[in-house]
């Protein structure tokens, strides 16, 4: 597939999963999941708190008039006094008592100190400390958590585990505590946090990234009651005795919060009822009454009769988000026709939102407007795809994809496939036309990978050659080589078929050496991945063949015949690792100036004339390639090594080892003198059995040159168990 095809395939949907992280990142989505729970908080039929034990002595405007801005300790005193008379479960004073403030300061401490039934709160981001005196398990902190997006008061913070955690409860909390006489609540809630504490990283409609939730803070969403339904008096009243007999009675054995009610203080909070007022007017409680809603919902939970709406995990979340990205593409892509697929999205965006809207009637809360985006996003992102492809569509089109389609089936190179493409409007025969060609023969292989292949196994050998063809395909590509066949781990390429071109011998020549380069980084490769490193021969040959269709009507390929192949294919036998063989055809046919490193002559069969064969090293030019000067001059040994070698015809020994005598060393190569047996020629393959101290260790190699009875050979293959002495010798 063109890069424009792929785009105009994937375009839609990357456009799609881009607005879709648009809309995350700019908390949209957030937000509506806000406003769907507010609306279904104040839809949703809510308890009286007149149903529950809790009952308010607020502090009112009247009280701060007749005692002052802030009541005094004596006053409050008193009343904690008198609540105790009357028979009251637990007291919680929801006001900030650390410091004294008038007279009977003392009273209070010793009340605070002594009082089972009272609890004293805490506010530690400002500082504002218990009554003093006030044993920890009666000491509740009054933190009260907003939403950052809005201010609105919607979580509850049950608990705080991990820092100071015998004072870390809230004042509900105590107060359930004391009320049920369980001093083991938190300890419970900590062990098993997720009955009571629902609302962890991602869960409800609050994004993952939202800072409303941490790893030490357990909250679940607050269950309100109807707002101004708590029985509340006044503090004034409380202490003057003008409660009847019928408000003492709701007072007795009920659970008592004091605090300020009074709008001048400015302890007051906005809630969820805020949704849909005039103006920018919002509804606020007082902080005390926010307490007493927590609680109520702490003694319904208890009752195990949860209330409220439950936020749904952070997973079911996620698992609804894929969801509804697999549905949308479905829809888009699989309804057929486009106003069927239109009116089955519209029909399940309506469902969506009908199951959304259930769901918090039932009392629970997800992310639905996340998964509803990406559900209409990918179904729009498939519908622009398909409208794309039908613009395209035609029955010239479509005769020309078929042919395409027949031809890809026998042809793989991007080269053929581009060459029968060119030629498809001309004609539409079921073989491409043999031709004469001139043509570059480039001819690969791998040094020693057949016994690689013997002692590894095969996933190892695959990922070898995995990463050895994916870097040479990209070189072969760059340099507009066909790659004719692949077999293992050898590469026959074409320069100049199907694709004429003058310069098919330089681009050849470029190619080589730009695949010799490219070794260091498949053995960079092998080596992070602990493979073996690996080296590659390379032979050129440049001749007239016969290029076109191979094969019949039911199975072809495309290639080329010639003598120019097979003498590539015997020229590349000839190399060693890292080498680049030519043909002095190929370097005649080649104006660019070459480094020649060495020049051979090798007889080949029916021919009486020797093959002139030249190492090539560098080009200049626009391609300006170079391989490495290898300099491994062998150090003379010392004491000379006494090993054994055998001749391979074919990867086969030839006869029993012979002895040798090892007079040169390095780790490429060695010079050695033979004691009998067969003589091996120039160019000849040999294995070479070093001594070792577990065992013996070969080396395989290929002679190179001849001098004074001695034989150099060039090492492409060494066998663990003997490169470490080899680099101790010949470093010796």
């Amino acid at each position: 597939m063109t890069r424009q095809g792929i785009v105009r395939q994937l375009g839609p949907y990357l456009a799609a999963f881009g607005l879709l992280l648009l809309l995350r990142q700019s908390q949209l989505s957030e937000q509506l999941n806000l406003l769907a729970y507010d609306l279904a908080v104040q839809l949703r039929p809510l308890p009286s708190g007149a149903s529950t034990p809790v009952r308010i002595i607020g502090i009112d405007e009247d009280d701060l008039k007749r005692n002052g801005p802030i009541v005094s300790d004596g006053l409050l005193a008193d009343a904690i006094e008198r609540l105790d008379r009357i028979g009251v479960r637990a007291i919680g004073l929801d006001l900030f008592c650390g410091q004294p403030v008038g007279a009977g300061g003392a009273r209070l401490r010793r009340l605070a100190a002594s009082n089972p039934r009272l609890v004293s709160v805490y506010f530690d981001l400002d500082g504002k400390r218990a009554i003093p005196g006030t044993p920890p398990h009666r000491q509740g902190y009054a933190d009260l958590y907003t939403d950052p997006q809005d201010g609105l008061v919607r979580r509850d913070l049950l608990h705080v585990v991990g820092i100071d955690q015998a004072s870390k409860a809230s004042l509900p909390m105590r107060l359930l505590q004391i009320a049920k006489g369980q001093r083991q609540l938190p300890r419970w809630l900590e062990q098993q946090p997720r009955q009571l504490a629902d609302l962890g990283e991602g869960a409800g409609g609050y994004m993952p990234e939202s800072p409303v939730t941490d790893d030490h803070y357990l909250q679940r969403m607050l269950a309100f009651h109807q707002p101004g339904s708590f029985p509340q008096w006044s503090l004034g009243r409380l202490l003057r005795n003008q409660l009847s007999p019928q408000q003492i009675q709701q007072l007795r054995g009920s659970i008592v919060l004091i605090g300020v009610v009074a709008p001048s203080s400015k302890d007051s909070f906005p809630v969820p009822f805020s949704r849909g007022r005039a103006g920018d007017q919002r509804f606020e409680i007082p902080g005390v009454e926010i307490h007493a809603h927590r609680l109520a919902a702490l003694l319904a939970l208890e009752r195990g009769q949860p209330l409220g709406i439950q936020a749904a995990s952070g997973s079911v979340n996620r698992w609804l988000l894929l969801l509804a990205l697999a549905v949308g593409i479905v829809a888009g892509e699989r309804v057929p026709g486009l106003r069927r697929s239109l009116w089955v999205v519209a029909s399940g965006l309506v469902l969506a939102v009908a199951a959304t809207a259930a769901l918090l009637a039932l009392g629970v809360w997800l992310d639905a407007a996340l998964p509803l985006a990406a559900f209409s996003l990918m179904a729009a992102a498939a519908w622009l795809r398909r409208g794309a492809n039908q613009q395209i569509k035609g029955k010239v089109l479509e005769l020309q994809n078929r042919h395409v389609r027949s031809q890809f089936d026998r042809f793989v190179s991007k080269a053929v496939a581009g060459e029968l493409l060119d030629k498809s409007q001309a004609s539409q025969t079921s073989q491409a036309a043999s031709e004469p060609r001139t043509v570059t023969v480039l001819m690969s292989d791998l040094r020693g990978f057949s016994l690689l292949g013997q002692d590894n196994p095969p996933a190892l050998i695959v990922q070898l050659l995995n990463n050895y063809l994916d870097e040479m395909f990209q070189v072969i590509e760059h340099y507009g080589g066909t790659i004719d066949e692949v077999l293992g781990d050898a590469i026959l390429v074409l320069f100049g078929a199907p694709l004429v071109r003058a310069d098919h011998a330089e681009a050849a020549i470029a190619c080589a050496l730009a695949m010799q380069i490219a070794m260091e980084k498949v053995n960079q490769t092998n080596l992070q991945q602990g493979l073996p490193a690996l080296e590659m021969g390379i032979g050129l040959c440049t001749g007239d063949v016969i290029a076109g269709t191979i094969g019949s009507r039911q199975r072809a390929k495309y290639g080329v015949v010639g003598p120019a192949v097979n003498l590539a294919a015997r020229i590349e036998s000839l190399s060693v690792g890292g080498e680049v063989l030519a043909a002095e055809a190929t370097v005649r046919a080649t104006d660019v100036p070459l480094r020649i490193d060495a020049d051979h002559g090798i007889g080949v069969k029916g021919s009486q004339e020797p093959l002139r064969v030249l190492t090539i090293g560098a080009i200049q030019g626009r391609h300006n390639l170079a391989l490495p000067l290898i300099s491994s001059q062998p150090r003379v040994l010392q004491q000379p090594l006494t090993i054994e070698y055998a001749i391979l015809k074919g990867k086969q020994r030839q006869g029993s080892a012979q002895p040798a005598v090892v007079t040169h060393l390095s780790e490429r190569e060695a010079w050695i003198v033979l004691e009998g047996g067969d003589q091996p020629e120039l160019f000849d393959d040999l294995v070479l059995i070093f001594p070792a101290s577990s065992g013996s260790g070969e080396v395989y190699g290929k002679v190179r040159g001849q001098r004074d009875g001695r034989r150099r050979v060039v090492f492409s293959l060494m066998l663990p168990g003997v490169k470490e002495l080899i680099g101790v010798r010949g470093a010796a």
